[in-house]
């Protein structure tokens, strides 16, 4: 039996230092044994091809890394298909396909742009971003602000306090299981929330409503108490101050930002 050979072979002018690792989805028109999906990690490539309706899995292999770029080959029948990539920018890559039908002694050349897919942590993290205002009035919490920074997710929120607002803090979210969690401390309170997002939008991917579980503690006191409170989107009014880049907060550092804001 013959072999299948798939090459994974970049210019050298565009391949030197790219980034493949990721997960590769094409975007042109794919025919029946075409590429639909590259998984690459490191010189680890796993290929999917379009069998139908559905995508065949190959066999993942370490690549051979070239002078040029990556190599590897998978045995198919009697069909090799030489596959070469081309780095556009960062998110995208361009795909020459070359099948070679050794029976009929005929080769096939077309080319795909791949597009890399983004990362679903980071993808659902900036679904949370947004001005966000209290459905109820009377709620504890009256406003928050969802950031993202070098993907990081960071959350102010404002206290309702008889007619006013102020300032609750600015503290860094911790994601996890796709919800945020967050802990405050202003004054002799600690505020500790878990913020999930509900009727998600696809097409903008983002979330129209915010549900904030909140429980405070008074450390003076020992008392504590329990709410939850939805939130739905809307501008902010006066403007935020920017955040700050690469700052890194811990527990101490929380403190002294918010007790000096």
């Amino acid at each position: 039996m013959k072999k299948i050979i798939f090459a994974f072979l970049a210019l050298a002018v565009y391949a030197f230092g790219f980034n493949y690792s990721g997960t590769w989805i094409n975007k042109s028109t794919a025919k029946y044994n075409d590429p639909i999906k590259l998984k690459i990690s490191g010189n680890s490539v796993t290929p999917y091809i379009k069998r139908g309706a559905k995508s065949v899995k190959l066999k993942r292999k370490v690549a051979t890394n070239t002078g040029n770029g990556l190599f590897e080959a998978w045995g198919f029948g009697y069909k090799n298909l030489v596959l070469f990539i081309k780095p556009i920018n960062s998110n995208k890559i361009k795909v020459y396909e070359k099948k070679i039908d050794t029976k009929k002694r005929i080769v096939i050349t077309r080319s795909f742009i791949f597009k890399k897919r983004a990362n679903l942590s980071k993808k659902l993290k900036n679904a949370f971003v947004g001005n966000w205002r209290s459905t109820d009035p009377f709620s504890a919490v009256s406003k928050l602000n969802v950031r993202v920074v070098d993907n990081q997710v960071f959350v102010r929120a404002w206290r309702k306090i008889y007619n006013k607002e102020e300032p609750l803090g600015l503290a860094e979210a911790r994601y996890y299981n796709k919800a945020l969690y967050i802990t405050w401390y202003r004054g002799n309170l600690i505020v500790k929330a878990t913020i999930t997002g509900l009727h998600y939008d696809a097409n903008i991917n983002k979330y129209k409503t915010l549900k904030l579980s909140l429980r405070v503690k008074n450390i003076n006191n020992g008392l504590e108490n329990s709410q939850i409170i939805y939130f739905k989107r809307k501008a902010l009014n006066p403007p935020l101050r920017p955040y700050k880049k690469h700052i890194k907060l811990g527990p101490v550092d929380i403190n002294l930002l918010i007790n000096s804001y």
